[in-house]
């Protein structure tokens, strides 16, 4: 009976010590960081448009998202979200954007991809931008 005691409590020592082995080291629940790809002004220096990459967890996969400011914005106003896409594959190569004219931006992404938001114009950015979507 004392060593099945003892061969319980190693057992469960050791079940202990691998779980904590195992969440520090697999980034399970880490937080996201997020990276920036892209950012460029349009043509007359006004409205500036950022992409960015955020990493996945075990709960979530990895996203691409871009955002609209003004090109001089102040640090407390947050950018507009104008986009945001994301799959367990997703590369920075599956979303690109390119100023077509002075109101119009164009969006093109990877057609496998999930989009949690695509808005038609902006809201904030002074001088609206349009916001043109083709899938690849």
């Amino acid at each position: 009976m004392r060593n099945l005691l003892f061969g319980i409590l190693i057992v469960g020592f050791l079940a202990i010590f691998g779980y904590i082995i195992f969440m520090a080291n697999f980034d399970i629940f880490d937080e996201p960081t997020e990276t920036e790809l892209r950012t460029e002004c349009d043509y007359e220096g006004l409205r500036k448009v950022k992409m960015t990459q955020m990493t996945g967890n075990a709960t979530a996969n990895s996203s691409i998202h871009i955002y609209a400011t003004d090109c001089n914005y102040n640090r407390n106003i947050e950018p507009e979200p104008i986009f945001v896409a994301s799959a367990g594959f997703i590369k920075p190569e599956d979303v690109s954007f390119e100023w077509k004219s002075f109101d119009t931006l164009t969006i093109q992404y990877n057609k496998r991809l999930e989009i949690f938001q695509q808005k038609a114009e902006s809201e904030s950015v002074n001088s609206k931008i349009i916001f043109e979507y083709i899938t690849q």
